[in-house]
């Protein structure tokens, strides 16, 4: 029989919880390649904008 123990060391802390209202989500692992994705698309229109000005 396995101690509570050992069972709590194996599960993980979310990477990310929202609660707002009655909504909740849990994120257990980061997308990482999906962030790279939005902080470079959003990296290039930000210096887009800023250069046109």
């Amino acid at each position: 029989m396995k101690s509570d123990r050992t069972e709590e060391k194996h599960e993980q802390a979310p990477a990310l919880d929202i609660r707002i209202g009655g909504f909740r989500m849990t994120v257990q692992r980061m997308p990482v390649r999906l962030l790279t994705v939005l902080m470079t698309c959003g990296g290039s229109a930000l210096t887009a904008w800023l250069t046109t000005r």
